[in-house]
């Protein structure tokens, strides 16, 4: 059966923490999972509420809690068509919260409560916590809150059925393969086990009997969401692509609200220190989890005077060089107390000496 070619009005709506956001541990992927799975149910995504560092309960110093999300949503009036609601807090709650287990599934509850009230026609699943494993399998101990993380788990699922949401269990973590899955180790995936991640989640959704009305993605060369042709921003299953009437801007910079960005040869925005046109720019590399245009991909101009690791416009690694007045360095650096020698940027063998005047 071939799939229909006309764009899906259905949403998925991702509440999440950093794993929704896609952080690896050490930079956001271009796939998290919440993108994977809209992309494999044919809906659009919606993920501006996915925060790095989101609890469910907050702390009593860090307040970052899920009423504060709730309260976002309830200003945004799209919300109220949701077709599909996608909840995946809890870790953070476990490793930072000093709020009790009865607290966390407390706020939990008053806030899934007011969102369905939101969005009555939605379904609401929960993507049940992964784990963490900080110092190898922690699974049971007892943290900040008072409570282990299997106890959390438990807890959070009991409230799930009561409030007729429906958990999901990706399992593709584990204590046998959680060094290979997360990229740093102990809590975040790398880009393949969000893929698998978000299969899983599509594929548990789709077998509650979810069918998307019709389809979001490529045809003709031009990118549609909602049967409308793409323009601006956009999150897509290969990351974020500035459109203009669906077709994909490629390799130029881009000014916006007073910045500058530039967007590489497959259409994604560059982020890192960057070399274009044989010259090195400062692009930002931090992320607030939004799909709008922010600091996060806009350029801070040439690299001034520093030794960085340099990116094509592909973000291919081209290695460490010294740049300078955003061209490659030759000549002597004192770095300390040792003269170097920089030839194209790249530090020759080190000499001890005085600091160069």
């Amino acid at each position: 059966m071939s799939v229909p070619m006309t764009a899906s009005a259905d949403t998925l709506w991702a509440i999440g923490d950093s794993t929704a956001v896609g952080w690896d541990g050490h930079k956001i992927v271009t796939a998290p999972y919440p993108l994977v799975a809209a992309d494999k149910l044919h809906v659009t995504a919606h993920n501006e509420y996915s925060v790095s560092g989101a609890m469910i309960s907050g702390h009593s110093t860090y307040q970052r809690d899920f009423s504060a999300t709730t309260q976002l949503i309830s200003k945004d009036k799209a919300f109220k068509k949701a077709n599909l609601v996608l909840i995946g807090l809890g870790i953070n709650d476990y490793l930072h919260s000093d709020n009790a287990l009865p607290v966390v599934i407390g706020t939990l509850q008053n806030n899934v409560r007011q969102l369905k009230a939101l969005a009555p026609q939605a379904k609401f699943y929960a993507l049940m916590p992964q784990g963490t494993w900080e110092d190898g399998d922690t699974l049971n101990t007892i943290r900040l809150g008072g409570y282990s993380y299997l106890q959390e788990k438990q807890a959070l699922l009991l409230a799930y059925q009561q409030l007729g949401v429906k958990p999901i269990n990706a399992r593709v973590v584990n204590n046998f393969n959680y060094h290979k899955e997360l990229g740093d180790h102990t809590t975040h995936p790398t880009q393949a086990a969000y893929y698998k991640i978000g299969e899983a989640v599509a594929k548990q959704i789709a077998g509650d009997g979810y069918t998307a009305k019709t389809y979001t993605g490529w045809r003709d060369k031009r990118y549609y969401i909602a049967d409308k042709l793409a323009n601006g921003l956009q999150t897509t299953v290969a990351g974020y692509r500035y459109f203009d009437d669906g077709v994909a801007l490629k390799s130029r910079w881009l000014k916006r609200n007073g910045k500058t960005y530039y967007l590489a040869k497959n259409g994604a925005p560059a982020q890192g220190n960057i070399l274009i046109d044989h010259k090195v720019y400062a692009i930002s590399t931090t992320s607030n989890g939004s799909n709008q245009l922010t600091n996060t991909f806009a350029s801070r101009g040439l690299v001034k005077d520093a030794y960085v690791m340099v990116k094509d416009a592909t973000g291919r690694k081209v290695g460490w060089r010294w740049i300078k007045a955003g061209r490659p360095y030759t000549g002597k650096k004192t770095v300390n107390y040792k003269v170097y020698t920089y030839k194209d940027g790249i530090r020759q063998a080190a000499t001890a000496g005085l600091p160069i005047k």
